[in-house]
């Protein structure tokens, strides 16, 4: 039989060739590939990110972003009214326990009524303690009590009463009336040590939530004081 004669049967199948052929056109694939993503026909190949942190999450969130905003704002709140306080001298107000008087910001406080008052006067002066006792007066009343004693200011009386005055023998009771604008207390009605000097009578007025020492005024006991055998 010739070889024009032979029947046309297919090569038998080669499993070695067949791989080298896949192999060579998923190469032939890859230079496309390249060559195409070098002319900028594909998107460059990209590097999936990492995900981030939960804390570096809250600080890009609006949430932290809030709490910032928040924070600056009381700060800034906070900052201008120690300024102002600063600028505008403005005195924290009374809480009751005392008042400011002649003695100016930062004095030591007296108490707020008036027979609290009365005694720490009285006692303050026998210490000459003229810081605590000036405080009981407002300026109208400490000029008072000053010119009263031949004195240019309330520390200077406080001087010059120090070695007269003694601490009351008992604290007062000094009853406040009803809705009162004013009281008048009366040193002969309280409890002054016998021998020493009785200090006048004293003007009190309502000062916030407690009394001032507004006024004073000379005065001459017609009766003894009312006293106790309790030594200063």
């Amino acid at each position: 039989m010739a070889d024009n004669e032979r029947p046309n049967h297919p090569a038998p199948f080669d499993p070695e060739q067949q791989k080298q052929f896949e192999q060579f056109q998923q190469y032939q694939q890859f230079l496309k590939f390249q060559e195409m993503q070098g002319q900028g026909q594909l998107p460059p190949a990209q590097t999936p990110r990492k995900p981030l942190p939960g804390w570096a999450k809250f600080l890009l969130s609006k949430t932290f972003r809030r709490l910032l905003l928040l924070a600056a704002v009381i700060a800034a709140v906070a900052w201008g009214c120690s300024y102002l306080r600063e600028v505008f001298n403005v005195a924290p107000q009374d809480d009751g326990l005392g008042v400011q008087g002649g003695a100016g910001p930062g004095a030591k406080q007296s108490p707020g009524r008036p027979n609290e008052v009365m005694y720490t006067l009285y006692d303050s002066i026998a210490r000459g303690e003229a810081t605590a006792a000036c405080s009981s007066f407002s300026p109208t009343g400490a000029a008072a009590f000053a010119a009263s004693y031949g004195a240019p200011d309330c520390p200077a009386a406080v001087a010059k009463l120090k070695p007269q005055v003694a601490t009351l023998t008992r604290p007062p009771r000094i009853a406040i009336p009803q809705e009162a604008t004013s009281i008048r207390v009366s040193s002969c009605d309280l409890y002054v040590k016998p021998g020493t000097t009785s200090l006048g009578v004293f003007i009190f007025t309502p000062f916030e939530r407690a009394w001032i020492i507004s006024g004073h005024e000379t005065e001459t006991c017609t009766t003894p004081s009312p006293t106790t055998t309790t030594s200063r």
